[in-house]
């Protein structure tokens, strides 16, 4: 069974002390690639994408690590300047030429601001012009901020305005998941990912979507490596109650078909 982490988080030193402490409730530490890789084998983790800001060059040298890793790695850019669209999309359609970048994430969280503000447009444009999928943040954010930015039902407007495109609904969607599932149901270029969210606590309606002949393979594993450490979030994925062998492969696995 392959499997594929969604999200994983290479953190340099200065990173890391910039993500640690109160905003994301925790401390985490930097790892090399070489220790990444060394995590990813002892957990049976075959590929992980690996995220950076689309603002400076972290996403370059995530592709060089990719290049050094051939078959381990993938890369996603974070929007992290919406306030410069032309720019972030500038980036997103040139690092769309790199067979490693696979898509782009948008995290309304950050920045507050909707997940269908007009200045996300232009990225999400340049993800439909290149074939791009666009990960997109939804649900009650772990952090103390605003949660209205990421209500799924602004979902649709992207859905509707770039027709064909395909959208990951990131961070688990908890706790609209009914609503989720009505949405994918409608929209079949919509999918759902469990990062940052521990697969031992899916809604039990969202795992019988999972094993139904339309749910299958719509959602899609991820860790938020370090921040769900990787051997807890598949540990707690490998054992979801309920959920059939071959559901649970499309679950680790399916997310190959919308990266090829």
């Amino acid at each position: 069974m392959t499997v594929i982490d969604l999200w994983v988080n290479l953190l340099s030193p200065e990173v890391a002390r910039a993500m640690s402490g109160e905003y994301f409730g925790q401390d985490v530490r930097p790892e090399d690639p070489d220790e990444l890789v060394g995590i990813m084998d002892r957990c049976g983790v075959d590929v992980g994408v690996l995220t950076g800001g689309l603002s400076g060059s972290s996403v370059e040298d995530l592709l060089k690590v990719a290049d050094n890793y051939p078959g381990r790695f993938l890369v996603a850019g974070t929007v992290d300047k919406a306030t410069r669209p032309v720019r972030m999309a500038a980036r997103v359609r040139d690092l769309a030429q790199h067979e490693r970048f696979v898509f782009a994430r948008v995290t309304p969280l950050v920045e507050q601001l909707p997940l269908n503000h007009r200045l996300y447009y232009p990225v999400y444009a340049a993800c439909a012009e290149a074939g791009l999928p666009v990960s997109i943040n939804i649900g009650v954010p772990g952090p103390q901020v605003r949660s209205g930015c990421q209500h799924p039902e602004m979902l649709e407007d992207v859905l509707i305005d770039f027709p064909g495109m395909t959208v990951i609904g990131a961070h688990m969607g908890h706790p609209y998941e009914e609503l989720l599932m009505t949405y994918m149901r409608k929209w079949p270029t919509l999918y759902l990912s469990n990062s940052a969210y521990l697969a031992k606590y899916l809604d039990p309606a969202l795992v019988t979507f999972m094993n139904s002949s339309i749910g299958k393979g719509r959602v899609l594993f991820a860790s938020d490596h370090p921040f769900l450490p990787l051997d807890r979030a598949l540990a707690a994925a490998r054992s979801v109650p309920g959920l059939a062998d071959d559901a649970k492969e499309a679950f680790l696995g399916a997310g190959a078909s919308l990266l090829a």
